[in-house]
């Protein structure tokens, strides 16, 4: 192996240990996963790098799936600030929820290679402290996600929301990017630019469901949002029923600008599709309560409250990312036997 190589094992075991990540040894008779989970890679084109842009390499992961080879999907952990209303639980309305969680966390510690990543999320830019620990499980068809929140003498608001950042972004993106996620085969503005080029319409490959149906996010540069039925609830407690007064609340969904609201959806289920339509690459947490694209990266958000928690308590969220060969409507069954059992 070369000595740049070397260098780059190095460095990337470095970023895994520095951030707080483990992966847990493989145990005999485990079945093999396509998924894999890696750090940003070493920047290969001029320009920005990830420091130089404003970030830190740790703060992201990448997916990589070996059966849909020359495709590296992105994540971002904590992005931008919380959307935040209602009151504080007290100590004793949590008991429950913090059992399950230990009973979760327990599980999925033990979970034949686990990825965990730890972060501890400091008070500025309008979170209050906290702990967050992922446990992320390679299975045959994606990931399956745990995310552990634990709350410090502060305690999480009825309504917390976080964004999650999951990264499409092609051969078209800036290079620091690249670093991250460089997925062509679901990529919106690389299909957009061909579409240009080609004098084409641009189309979309980003679905939510909406009156049991599939519904395409509108294929457009503006910011968009779709509602949950969570996130109704949510934006008429803080409105007091006037939800044309969202687009002035603070912080906005959108920090770079204005977003435009589409009717609400069904669930907290989003996906990107492959041009072809025989790829899925989905992303869904409980307790969503809006989801958005374009940040203005080639990306899909999912707003996730994570609230309440009183001080000290504790809250699991589970999640899943789906990425493996098959139709919206696979997807969609695949989907309702798991979560709406």
């Amino acid at each position: 192996m070369a000595k740049s190589g070397f260098f780059f094992l190095y460095i990337s075991l470095l970023i895994l240990i520095s951030s707080g990540c483990r992966t847990a040894p493989q145990k005999s008779g485990r079945v093999l996963s396509p998924m894999s989970i890696v750090p940003p890679r070493e920047q290969q084109e001029p320009g920005k790098t990830i420091t130089q842009a404003g970030y830190k390499a740790e703060e992201f992961i990448s997916f990589l799936n070996s059966e849909h080879p020359g495709n590296r999907i992105g994540y971002r952990f904590q992005e931008h600030s919380p959307v935040v209303y209602g009151s504080v639980l007290e100590k004793t309305d949590n008991l429950s929820e913090t059992a399950r969680t230990d009973t979760l966390e327990k599980e999925y510690a033990d979970r034949d290679g686990v990825f965990v990543h730890k972060i501890d999320i400091a008070d500025k830019n309008g979170w209050v402290p906290q702990v967050w620990t992922f446990y992320i499980v390679p299975v045959t068809d994606g990931f399956e996600m745990l995310w552990v929140v634990e709350a410090k003498d502060k305690g999480l608001n009825e309504y917390y929301t976080a964004q999650q950042c999951f990264r499409y972004g092609g051969a078209g993106n800036a290079g620091w990017r690249k670093t991250i996620a460089e997925s062509p085969a679901f990529s919106e503005y690389d299909l957009w630019q061909q579409q240009k080029t080609a004098g084409k319409p641009i189309t979309s490959l980003s679905f939510v469901r909406r009156n049991n149906n599939w519904a395409a996010i509108p294929a457009t540069e503006n910011h968009i949002v779709c509602r949950t039925p969570m996130g109704l609830k949510f934006d008429i407690d803080r409105t007091h029923g006037d939800l044309t007064k969202v687009s002035e609340l603070k912080p906005a969904f959108n920090p770079a600008g204005k977003s435009v609201f589409e009717p609400d959806i069904d669930c907290g289920l989003v996906t990107r599709v492959s041009p072809a339509d025989d790829w899925v690459c989905a992303l869904y947490w409980q307790r969503t309560t809006h989801i958005s694209d374009h940040h203005p990266a080639d990306c899909l958000h999912t707003f996730v409250n994570i609230g309440p928690i009183p001080p000290g308590g504790r809250r699991a969220v589970l999640g899943r990312i789906y990425w493996m060969k098959a139709s919206k409507d696979e997807l969609f069954s695949r989907w309702q036997k798991q979560w709406l059992r």
